[in-house]
């Protein structure tokens, strides 16, 4: 029996399986790039100035390194005001503390508080990483930044996405337009690509430059093929807040549900040791929010989940182990278990013994083509 680990908030849970129960288990293919030559590219593509904001728009494995690099450039410059903020809600502590060893103070920013901060700043460097997501196809800097700090245009983009399905992977008009309104301003901009073991890559430069070279690389080495399941367990793990609220969670799940055949079951790996998140979610489970008039809502966060879940929730049978209450993912249309072990007995004994599932660790950076 094999030993497999998927990620459940911020550790790993152990899935029993046996070998003929495991479809496939499609993961990214990705290169190591050795600790020097980041710090090489870095000096030698970042330019530092005095007045220097540093915004990482999401927090991930492998940003110490990153910043510790860019904190000695300045340190070599006696550039002294520059300043470290994340648009993240919620930094992980054991993160703030190797920074803090490092000497670097990580703050975190609203939406409204970025765009007053960037005014105050000549030099404007923003960091992220390559994932999927089923809104823009792509997630990076300007995808962050336009959810957060751009209502008007979240608003444009929802409405030529409502009452269409998830399009992970796709560079679409909604990715196009996030990369035209940040590229407005004169950011340097790091993108790289990146599981819990290393970097393969790092992309410097200009906002567009940086995130189109990125997903032209991140989608040669993502995108693994495999069969069509009955069945799958999906998880991620290499993102410290893939799974910090439940609209996070689900952004796994639509990045590849299509990789279950109609009618299948999906257990999705959803820890949420934030809730369900401050947005539609909360309100549809509170029955503030009326289905009927979706196309007519201002966009609020994760008001994509309400329309997906829509569209899907009866084509498959959706499992959360997850720490939210019952009555959420009741509320939702989800089902809910207790353990990953229910999910595997569930699986046999809706589809045999011999039944086979598809295994997605880290479906913020996977996309299965079937």
């Amino acid at each position: 029996m094999p030993e497999i680990w998927l990620g459940y908030g911020d550790s790993e849970i152990i899935l029993d399986i046996k070998y003929e129960n495991i479809s496939s288990m499609p993961r990214p293919s990705m290169n190591k790039l050795d600790l020097e030559k980041l710090e090489i590219e870095i000096q030698n593509k970042i330019v530092m100035q005095e007045s220097t904001l540093i915004l990482i728009t999401s927090p991930f494995f492998f940003i110490l390194p990153i910043l510790t690099f860019i904190q000695n450039l300045s340190k070599e410059s006696n550039f002294e005001n520059i300043e470290y903020c994340t648009l993240s809600r919620s930094i992980p502590q054991r993160v703030k503390q190797q920074l803090n060893e490092k000497g670097i103070s990580l703050s975190k920013l609203s939406g409204e508080e970025v765009l007053d901060k960037m005014i105050k700043f000549n030099n404007i460097i923003l960091i992220d990483r390559l994932e999927y997501d089923p809104i823009f196809g792509y997630t990076g800097s300007p995808v962050r930044l336009l959810r957060e700090c751009y209502p008007d245009e979240m608003n444009q983009v929802y409405s030529t996405v409502f009452d269409s399905l998830p399009q992970p992977g796709k560079y679409s008009e909604p990715l196009k337009l996030a990369i035209e309104v940040t590229s407005k301003s004169n950011f340097q901009a790091i993108h790289i690509i990146s599981n819990n073991e290393g970097i393969d890559s790092i992309f410097i430069g200009d906002l567009s430059y940086s995130i189109n070279e990125a997903i032209h690389r991140f989608k040669s080495i993502t995108q693994p093929i495999a069969e069509p399941s009955k069945s799958a367990f999906i998880s991620g793990n290499t993102n410290y807040s893939c799974q910090m609220t439940l609209g996070n969670s689900l952004n796994l799940l639509w990045n590849n549900y299509h990789a279950v055949r109609d009618n299948g079951i999906i257990i999705l790996l959803s820890e949420n040791k934030d809730g369900v998140g401050n947005g539609t979610l909360l309100k549809l489970i509170e029955n503030r929010l009326d289905l009927n008039g979706l196309n007519k809502y201002q966009y609020t966060k994760d008001l994509e989940h309400v329309n997906f879940l829509n569209m899907l929730k009866d084509k498959y049978e959706i499992f959360l182990i997850s720490s939210l209450p019952r009555i959420y993912s009741d509320k939702l249309g989800l089902k809910s278990l207790q353990r990953i072990k229910d999910g595997m007995e569930l699986i046999i004994e809706k589809n045999g013994k011999y039944s086979k599932s598809i295994i997605i660790p880290n479906s913020e950076i996977t996309l299965v083509r079937v």
